[in-house]
């Protein structure tokens, strides 16, 4: 089995124990229950390729870099250029089947073509869909060893919210939205998320038609674009990912193994595995691991690559977040001297400025990213994350400050005065 392994400082006391399905990771670290620690998973799946799902509801979804679900039934006349569109920019196209029968009635040897054959048609029209997981047309299941042939899992539409682990990934549930069901308002998909967050579960809806394009149970495009601002404004709370990327997070989780070594007095051997089956289960988990007192930061790289990582404090608590895919090679995590100032020249994309009438400094980078404060005895003072402009520093008293700036992996650290 191929393994992945990260230097690391040792590290103090240990954090509280994971859930007991992570028996094999070692109890200093937390495994997150969802993508970036966020406390519900959200998925929005799209059935039946009705004509306004690529050119109405994409949009709303894709202005927020929000990934859908397409389940395509492949004899229907899908749009394959807009599917392909879809899938190269990250949303999942797969398989609805090829002509929409029930399965329950049919025969082994029909249930295999409906099966098989879609998954092949969309293969060869999207090269870059995966095809990984089926929705079962009326929400009829069928024989389960055929299904688990083809697919990781397998949708109906029995209308719960799914705890953090699923009892049967071949019969997930799903919330039909639109007129036939009791999702039709921004008020009604907020209420489910709201109710997923609470439950620290995975909300997914099921959606047909939208609008007037004659699918079934339409589902207005205002409520979801006002809904979709909801989640937007509280991304913090809600990871909005596809059918299958969430069915792979929660495999890779339960089975995921980490443990460390030490090197020497100030370095840690990080391994972290599982046994799935690297070729399918390949999306990256994320742990947290407190950072010692003396730490003003961490920097992660692979092969001298800078890998993206997150300095967070929680209760007070000092944390670095990093995502890893198991089986992913080596990568070396170590301290990092924040109060190393960058040229100007690799700071050319920030701009940073005191903000006398609100008493406040603002960082304005394009993008989402992440800031720390420190005093120049290296004491972390502040942190935070946001997307284009940030203002910081309400709290700080008169003096020099080092801001360190995060980006998709590249650090970053600039010098501020506030009078």
């Amino acid at each position: 089995m191929q393994k992945s392994t990260f230097l690391w400082l040792a590290l103090g006391a240990a954090l509280a124990s994971p859930a007991p399905l992570l028996a094999q990771v070692n109890p200093a670290y937390e495994v997150a229950t969802w993508r970036g620690f966020k406390a519900a998973a959200v998925t929005y799946t799209f059935d039946d390729n009705t004509s306004n799902q690529l050119p109405v509801a994409l949009p709303l979804f894709d202005q927020y870099n929000f990934k859908t679900t397409l389940f395509t039934v492949t004899s229907w006349g899908p749009n394959w250029a807009g599917l392909r569109t879809a899938s190269a920019n990250g949303h999942e196209v797969t398989s609805h089947t090829v002509t929409h029968p029930s399965l329950g009635p049919l025969t082994v040897a029909q249930q295999i073509t409906e099966l098989q054959q879609s998954q092949a048609t969309i293969k060869a029209n999207v090269p870059t869909a995966k095809c990984e997981t089926v929705a079962y047309p009326n929400c009829v299941t069928g024989d389960l060893p055929t299904i688990q042939t083809y697919y990781i899992a397998g949708r109906v539409c029995s209308g719960q919210i799914m705890p953090a682990t699923p009892p049967d990934f071949y019969n997930l549930s799903a919330i039909i939205t639109g007129t036939t069901g009791s999702v039709q308002t921004a008020a009604n998909f907020n209420a489910k998320v709201d109710a997923a967050k609470t439950a620290k579960g995975w909300c997914v809806f099921l959606t047909h038609g939208i609008n007037a394009d004659g699918g079934y149970s339409p589902t207005q495009s205002s409520e979801l674009a006002t809904h979709l601002a909801y989640v937007n404004a509280n991304s913090a709370d809600f990871w909005v990912s596809t059918f299958s990327d969430v069915v792979k997070y929660i495999k890779e989780r339960n089975a995921v193994a980490l443990s460390e070594t030490t090197i020497t007095p100030d370095q840690l051997l990080l391994t972290v595995s599982h046994t799935l089956g690297s070729a399918v289960y390949d999306v990256p988990v994320t742990f947290r691991r407190q950072l010692p007192a003396t730490w003003p930061s961490a920097k992660l790289t692979k092969a001298g690559a800078a890998v993206a990582s997150t300095i967070v404090t929680v209760n007070n608590v000092r944390y670095v977040v990093f995502d890893a895919v198991p089986n992913q090679g080596d990568i070396t995590l170590a301290k990092d001297n924040v109060l190393a100032v960058t040229p100007g020249a690799a700071m050319a994309a920030t701009d940073l400025w005191p903000n006398p009438l609100a008493d406040k400094g603002t960082l304005a980078r394009k993008g989402a990213f992440s800031y720390a404060v420190y005093a120049l005895d290296g004491k972390l003072l502040e942190a935070g994350q946001g997307t284009d402009v940030v203002k910081f520093g309400g709290n700080l008293a008169a003096g020099t400050y080092i801001v360190k700036i995060s980006q998709q992996g590249q650090v970053s650290s600039v010098k501020f005065s506030k009078k």
